[in-house]
């Protein structure tokens, strides 16, 4: 029976390590398994081992070439920015809405900063200084047009109302803008409300001769009253010591206005008055709206 039973064949011993090359298209990967003599475990088993990577390091070819070229490129540029002539400016184009756009209103502007580098061109300090030094100017914004070009765009503020200054009996007109300065003289704008002004002296162009808050109550006191009781404003006389507004209506008669008190509140007080006034067929000479009572609606005219 010992002769008939099958002989079970040993396993050749392994030799103490094995190296195993897996080819794949990564031609420098390899994968090595470094096996240890098998060992028994309990119940027959067998294990073989740890299994270990290591890669090959390739040639740093395409790091070298992009460090290369890029270091080139920058060169490049730093040579054609500082020790050529790429970048001088060479070209301005300025827009406004002035009537007359000349050039020569910017021309100090221009002078200074003739040929010089665009790139290192500071636009923010240059935006601030003509600013300060055009008070009239509104928004101002200068681009920079590679590689040779400067674009300047300007808005001034807006001409809102004509003004008549009166001093003796000298009179001068003028325009006023938005700030309350004078931007053109011996001239007048009828579409635009008429405001007059009596000072010690004559004023001047491009100066400031109304502040901008009054100038803003004068013009609402003008634009509520015609749209509230629809009747034209001919003209606004400006009292500046008495804090007073008087505006002259085309009936003829006057509304006078405290400059302390709101706009608003005056004429409520001249709608309530309108039960016993009728604005519109009364002979009236002036409405006094200044007055202050307890209950707020006291009016004063006189027919």
């Amino acid at each position: 029976m010992a002769f008939f039973k099958s002989r079970r064949k040993k396993p050749k011993p392994l030799g103490k390590t094995r190296i195993q090359e897996i080819r794949s298209p990564y031609s420098h990967r390899k994968i090595f398994s470094n096996k240890k003599p098998l060992k028994k475990l309990a119940g027959g088993k067998k294990y073989s081992g740890e299994l270990k990577l290591s890669y090959k390091k390739a040639f740093p070819f395409k790091k070298i070439l992009f460090w290369g070229f890029g270091g080139l490129l920058i060169l490049t540029i730093l040579y054609t920015t500082l020790f050529t002539n790429v970048f001088l400016i060479k070209h301005w184009k300025i827009y406004g809405d002035d009537i007359i756009q000349e050039n020569s209103k910017f021309e100090e502007f221009l002078k200074a900063n003739e040929n010089k580098n665009l790139v290192f061109l500071d636009t923010a300090k240059i935006e601030n200084t003509i600013k300060s030094q055009y008070e009239e100017i509104k928004n101002i914004r200068i681009k920079k047009i590679y590689p040779d070009t400067v674009i300047l765009e300007y808005y001034n503020y807006p001409e809102v109302a004509n003004l008549y200054n009166s001093v003796g009996e000298t009179q001068k007109k003028f325009l006023i803008n938005e700030i309350g300065l004078i931007t053109q003289q011996d001239y007048e704008n009828p579409n635009l409300p008429f405001i007059y002004l009596k000072s010690e002296k004559v004023f001047e162009l491009n100066t400031i001769v109304i502040p901008h808050e009054k100038l803003e109550y004068i013009l609402n006191a003008i634009y509520e009253f015609e749209e509230i009781f629809g009747m034209k404003i001919l003209k606004a006389d400006y009292k500046p010591r008495e804090r007073e507004l008087h505006l002259k209506t085309e009936r003829n008669f006057t509304i006078w206005l405290d400059m302390g008190l709101s706009v608003q509140t005056q004429y409520n007080k001249l709608k309530k008055a309108m039960a016993k006034l009728n604005i519109y067929t009364d002979s009236i000479e002036y409405i006094d709206l200044r007055i202050s009572s307890a209950n707020g609606d006291r009016v004063i005219f006189k027919r």
